[in-house]
């Protein structure tokens, strides 16, 4: 084992360079966290247009790779920070992340997938730098681990971390023709239907050397022989060939208090810590409100997409509950055009409790993070969350599912309030709950206390990641 660990993190998005999801904010922040305990981390993403538009970064490099019939041309840049993140150019496969159709984005990915491996020779041969472990994440990155394989005699371990089982990267056997690759050399395939001929996580789950997910009760859910899902065939055949105990490690996500602390936050209206919390609250909400004509009373918020999987029909039926108990609601997201529609009626009905905003605003999120007295939650599934970590970190309680990494971060009637997953009846009773809680004041008061003292900082997953990177290196020193 070396005496430092290199490990070479990669995925479709990382901030501050590019976020839209959960994964952007671990890709951006677990790096930091490992370098604090010794690991030398670095990523590498895509250099999408949007990127280069704002990046002030160098180019240091290029080289070519071979997809398809064509010889592409990749260029390589850094940032100037720490950790040092990388960024592969393509003008043509690299350039978008929204590719039109299915097997578009799935070529797109491969295209990626392939590039990182041929980048992880020229950082050896280059810069004499090379990773004791590589770190995809979701399917975006799942071929790397086959394509390391096929194409490289690199004897380097991977660990595939799955973020969201949702997005398995279903396709074409196209894919593995332009990487040429042998249909045999893949695990598991289905010709015939173009659509699903290929699983993209299912492979990377096969092939990977290990396979971690965001939380140890989203592990077991994963795991779970209940589990009627397309991926279960995959998780099933890892564990028939390397033990139950090898099939998927639980770590949960942290969050970056850099960011997403109410005593530092520039975007919030007042910054305050858990000493002075309760004026810090009182006047963020104040203004929060002022801001959008509500009268000042309890205040429920939503933050995240609008998705099936976020539970918003839950939410849709319970606002009236909500109404009558004199409190607000405000949303913030977007997403599917149905989920949409049913939030309209809803302000237009209850126009004078309610307020919504149609897109994820970062700056917007802040503030109602620090003016808004619970967040409610109600995924169906959740493989971490970090909304109720970011909440609890400004004094806001959650109201959420017993789920994932929900069940895991949020202790009941302690620091927040579960229910049952995908009862409109549970979540009435844990509102019911809540605002009486938000009557005591001294009870409540010690609940925000509990929320905001919950130490959520990437210290503890990132030792257990090193742990994980030990165990892998271990492992692959007995077996080579």
């Amino acid at each position: 084992m070396p005496k430092t660990i290199r490990v070479l993190l990669t995925g479709y998005e990382a901030a501050p360079f590019y976020k839209r999801g959960g994964l952007g904010d671990v890709l951006g922040s677990l790096p930091k966290a490992l370098i604090q305990i010794g690991i030398d981390a670095r990523v590498v993403i895509p250099c999408y247009e949007e990127i280069r538009k704002n990046l002030s970064a160098k180019r240091i490099g290029k080289f070519k790779i071979h997809f398809g019939e064509k010889e592409e041309e990749i260029g390589i840049y850094r940032n100037a920070g720490t950790p040092r993140v990388y960024f592969l150019s393509n003008s043509s496969n690299l350039s978008y992340l929204n590719t039109r159709g299915r097997n578009k984005k799935i070529e797109q990915f491969a295209f990626f997938d392939l590039a990182v491996v041929h980048f992880v020779t020229w950082l050896s041969k280059q810069r004499q730098w090379n990773p004791s472990v590589i770190h995809c994440n979701d399917w975006h990155t799942g071929l790397i681990p086959l394509i390391l394989r096929n194409k490289t005699k690199l004897p380097i371990p991977t660990l595939l971390t799955i973020h969201n089982l949702s997005y398995q990267g279903f396709g074409s056997l196209k894919v593995l023709d332009l990487l040429h690759i042998k249909d045999e050399d893949a695990k598991e395939i289905k010709r015939g239907m173009k659509v699903t001929e290929i699983n993209i996580l299912g492979e990377g789950i096969l092939h990977a050397s290990s396979v971690s997910t965001v939380s140890k009760t989203y592990a077991r859910e994963i795991t779970d022989e209940k589990n009627e899902g397309p991926i279960y065939a995959y998780v099933k055949k890892r564990e028939e060939t390397l033990g139950r105990s090898r099939a998927i490690v639980g770590i949960l996500n942290g969050i970056d208090y850099d960011v997403w602390s109410p005593q530092n936050d520039s975007a919030i209206f007042h910054t305050y810590n858990v000493a002075n919390w309760q004026s810090g609250k009182e006047k963020n909400k104040k203004k929060m409100l002022n801001s959008l004509d509500l009268e000042p009373r309890l205040t429920f918020c939503f933050i995240g997409r609008m998705a099936s999987q976020k539970g918003l029909d839950i939410l849709v039926r319970v606002t009236k509950h909500i109404v009558n108990n004199n409190a607000n609601l405000i949303i913030l997201g977007s997403g599917a055009p149905n989920i949409e529609k049913s939030i309209r009626k809803l302000v237009a009905r209850y126009s004078s409790h309610m307020r919504v905003e149609f897109a994820y605003n970062e700056d917007f999120a802040h503030k109602l993070y620090a003016s808004s007295d619970f967040i409610i939650i109600p995924s169906r599934f959740e493989p971490c969350g970090l909304i109720q970590m970011i909440a609890m970190s400004y004094g806001t309680i959650p109201i959420a599912s017993r789920t994932g990494g929900l069940k895991d971060s949020i202790k009941n009637n302690r620091n927040g309030f579960l229910f049952e997953n995908g009862s409109v009846l549970s979540l009435k009773k844990a509102i019911k709950r809540a605002v009486k809680r938000f009557h005591d004041e001294a009870r409540y008061g010690k609940m925000v206390v509990n929320a905001m003292n919950t130490d959520f900082s990437w210290k503890r997953s990132a030792r257990l990641y090193k742990k994980l990177y030990q165990n892998m290196l271990l492992q692959h020193n007995v077996t080579h």
